[in-house]
Order: C-alpha cells, then sequence, then structure tokens
C-alpha cells in the first residue's frame, strides 16, 4: 500500500476530504517524530509502541579488505507489536 492508497482508505474511514486526511496524517508523523526526538516512548492501544533505543559501538570487519572498524554509538528506534495486534495477525495469516 503506497501513500495515496493509505489516505484514500483512511479517508473512507474518517468522512473526511482528502486533504484534510493527509493534512491530518501529517500531523500524526509531526507529534509522533516530535515526541521521538525529546526520547518520549509512543504507546498506540491495538498498534504497538515506538521508543528510541541506543545501539551501542562496536566493531566489526570488512569481508574484503579484513580492515576492522569502529561503528560509533547511535540512536534508533524501536517498534513493539501490541499483543492485540500479534493475535490478530496470527488469526489471519496471508500466504
Amino acid at each position: 500500500m503506497n501513500a495515496s492508497d493509505f489516505v484514500n482508505e483512511l479517508r473512507k474511514k474518517v468522512l473526511l476530504s482528502k486533504e484534510e486526511t493527509s493534512r491530518l496524517i501529517d500531523d500524526t508523523v509531526a507529534v509522533v517524530t516530535e515526541q521521538l526526538q525529546q526520547n518520549n516512548t509512543i504507546s498506540i492501544q491495538n498498534l504497538g509502541s515506538l521508543e528510541v533505543k541506543k545501539r551501542a559501538e562496536r566493531i566489526t570487519v570488512n569481508p574484503i579488505s579484513g580492515k576492522r572498524l569502529l561503528i560509533p554509538p547511535k540512536l534508533v528506534i524501536g517498534y513493539k507489536v501490541s499483543p492485540t495486534l500479534k493475535e490478530k495477525m496470527k488469526e489471519n495469516p496471508q500466504s
């Protein structure tokens, strides 16, 4: 599903115009981004939670040259699926 399809599906559910629905999605993404930048965890019922995690520095080896490289620590976004969504996915597997 691409962004346009998503907007159209959501528009049918919320009964708003395409422009209003698109603005709603943009505003939601802006709020989520702002909260993650402030290192807050976001929990959405029946969907899951997003949180910022710090990935520790590590050493890796370039397989071609054999050189060891230090990868610095960085922040990544972690997603944990809600138990409700996990159950729904088990009930309706798509093959």
